[in-house]
């Protein structure tokens, strides 16, 4: 449904130009880019490689965001952990980067949002709202560790990474949802916590969408009729599963996902929302851009490469013909209406 207020409509001004409305971003590693030396507080000294800081974010009219907690299995970065079973390991990396959000909250710059009051107002000028995302669910050490989590902030958690976690295999780790996967699932069911099936493989996927009734996120996939059968997007039966559950699929904004063997373009990206609407409704539509995550801005269709450029990509969806409703639905509404939804009272 649209967002409430003046987030549910857009409007043009005496240029026709669009004008600036709230968004919301359902995947930025925030966390991560900080510890790469990025100071998110102050506009990037390196703009061809970095684009997502707090300025750019204030400027492209995003509002609120989910923030990632992104650990990687072998990497000696900061963000890494050594191997599968290193639940410490993993548990360690996540709090480092759980450490940067409360940082940036303690020093004002962001408000992390813990229950559906922290939502009041997103869309008005103020700190960035912040909902943690942990992706890739290794730091989770057991199902009884979900609580402890909770606790902590995490609100959304995608069982794994495209390696493949102890919970679930990647769509670069082939396997199912694991039997302590399924212990995991339900101990995250009950604390209230949102699913994300990004980077699941196909048969994890099935396995969480058995293992749960509640709403599936994939906060950040597109569509692999499109860019090509991979589990690194969704097939058309994906999109429509996660549709029948209320949830959404936020577009991600990495060019190689949204075309094959040549330059994206602003159409390209187009050309995913409207097929998750086709398949779905307008209430499946969001944004998952996942602006930086591991690509530079020059790597983002022209035109929508930086959070200051989402102007654009709403131009181009008016363009194509996606009404007023449906465009607010993908900016923010859904995204609101889904945080609502999960989020304690």
């Amino acid at each position: 449904m649209p967002a409430e207020g003046h987030a549910a409509t857009v409007r043009s001004d005496e240029n026709g130009r669009m004008s600036r409305t709230p968004w919301i971003d359902g995947h930025l590693d925030l966390a991560y880019l900080a510890q790469q030396g990025l100071d998110l507080a102050h506009p990037s000294p390196e703009p061809e490689r970095f684009g997502v800081t707090l300025p750019a974010l204030r400027a492209g009219g995003v509002r609120l965001v989910l923030g990632t907690l992104f650990t990687e299995r072998g990497s000696r970065d900061a963000w890494g952990y050594k191997q599968d079973d290193d639940g410490s390991g993993a548990a360690a990396a996540a709090l480092r980067q759980l450490d940067i959000y409360r940082g940036m909250e303690d020093a004002g710059a962001i408000r992390i949002v813990r229950t559906r009051a922290d939502l009041e107002g997103w869309d008005r000028e103020g700190p960035l709202r912040v909902v943690i995302l942990m992706e890739g669910g290794d730091p989770i050490r057991s199902p009884e560790d979900v609580r402890r989590w909770f606790e902590l902030g995490v609100r959304v958690v995608g069982l794994t990474w495209a390696l493949g976690s102890r919970w679930a295999g990647g769509n670069a780790a082939d396997g199912p949802l694991t039997a302590g996967g399924h212990e995991v699932v339900r101990a995250l069911d009950e604390a209230g916590v949102l699913h994300d099936a990004s980077h699941l493989s196909r048969a994890a996927f099935d396995g969480l969408m058995a293992a749960t009734r509640r709403t599936v996120v994939a906060s950040h996939s597109n569509c692999a009729a499109i860019t090509g059968d991979t589990p690194r997007h969704l097939t058309d039966e994906q999109v429509r599963a996660i549709a029948g559950r209320g949830g959404l699929c936020g577009l991600n904004l990495f060019g190689k996902f949204l075309a094959q063997g040549r330059p994206a373009t602003l159409e390209d990206a187009v050309a995913h929302v409207l097929r998750v609407r086709d398949l779905g409704t307008s209430a499946t539509l969001a944004l998952g851009s996942d602006f930086d995550g591991g690509f530079t801005p020059l790597d983002c269709p022209e035109g929508s490469r930086r959070p200051e450029e989402l102007p654009g990509l709403d131009a181009a969806l008016a363009a194509a013909g996606l009404d007023e409703v449906d465009r607010a639905n993908f900016r923010c509404g859904n995204w609101i209406r889904v945080l609502k939804a999960s989020l304690p009272g």
